[in-house]
């Protein structure tokens, strides 16, 4: 699902993300310089699927995280270290190529994951008709060592939840947390949001289903507060180039969720003035946080 492709936004990501991270480092030099240690940070990075002919590319960075960050094994209480840069690992979909490609790379450096899982999808294909790939089945899934696999919930099939009905977005919050409760035997107490979908109205219900955590695709510093129930997530691909993803591992993508509000409010703009002389200004309704992050 990632792509090696180069653009010129992906470069310009990259080029502002870069000033980012010179700055964020000369801020912490500064900090080390009057004595004082910076607070603790935490960058939670997520995949989708690790074909093998990228394996070396996955293991590579592995080794990055290792080389420049501490890795979490993200529980009820995540509480950080100060002046330490730590590191989490996440997949959505769970396709059935982290067993054998992805899987067997971080068993060897004992790094933990979350597998965010969507149970009406187990032992099928799932995705785009040009692209999908084939579903890890139930009893793959119960195969997974717990000690590294933390089993989270994607919803019941996947849909975007800000687009459906609010007593279906429940049902798919709800029952794909008991299903997989059911399969496992055991508490799923973390949510990713399909395509980054959501609203607070959906964060409530969330809440209100019993999730400890909730991910988004929104890049940002996680746990930074300790309290913080909505965590911030950034995508990354085997294919990423290295400068990206360190950029990506060192938190500099997360001037993105500011970008991505601006275009909105720009876009939001341009179509007020557009229709401003066509009809009358129609009353305020709250929107969805539909965020493309694609490529980030």
């Amino acid at each position: 699902m990632g792509s090696s492709k180069i653009t010129l936004t992906r470069i310009l990501k990259c080029a502002i993300s870069f000033i980012v991270f010179i700055v964020s480092f000369l801020a912490d030099c500064a900090f080390r310089l009057v004595g004082r240690k910076p607070k603790g940070l935490c960058v939670v990075l997520y995949y989708h699927s690790v074909p093998l002919e990228q394996r070396a590319q996955f293991a590579s960075q592995l080794d990055s995280v290792l080389s420049w960050t501490k890795p979490l094994a993200i529980t009820s209480n995540v509480r950080l270290l100060p002046g330490v840069r730590h590191s989490a690992i996440t997949f959505d979909d769970a396709f059935e190529n982290f067993i054998d490609v992805a899987f067997p790379e971080l068993q060897k450096r004992n790094i933990c994951s979350i597998m965010f899982v969507i149970p009406e999808a187990l032992g099928k294909t799932f995705g785009p008709a040009d692209c999908s790939e084939r579903v890890m089945s139930q009893q793959q899934l119960l195969n997974l060592p717990e000690a590294l696999v933390t089993i989270g919930s994607h919803t019941l099939t996947h849909p975007m939840l800000t687009r459906i009905e609010e007593a279906r977005a429940r049902e798919e919050i709800v029952n794909s947390r008991s299903k997989l409760e059911q399969i496992l035997n055991r508490k799923v107490s973390f949510f990713s949001f399909p395509f980054g979908d959501f609203n607070e109205r959906l964060v409530e219900i969330c809440r209100e289903a019993g999730y400890e955590y909730v991910f988004t695709t929104l890049p940002g510093w996680a746990f930074s507060r300790g309290d913080e129930f909505v965590i911030s997530r950034v995508r990354v691909d085997p294919t990423d180039w290295r400068l990206e993803f360190r950029l990506k591992l060192a938190g500099a993508y997360r001037w993105l969720p500011l970008a991505f509000s601006l275009k909105r409010k720009i876009f939001a703009g341009m179509r007020g003035i557009s229709n401003a002389s066509k009809v009358k200004k129609a009353p305020v309704t709250a929107q969805s946080m539909i965020h493309d992050t694609s490529n980030q």
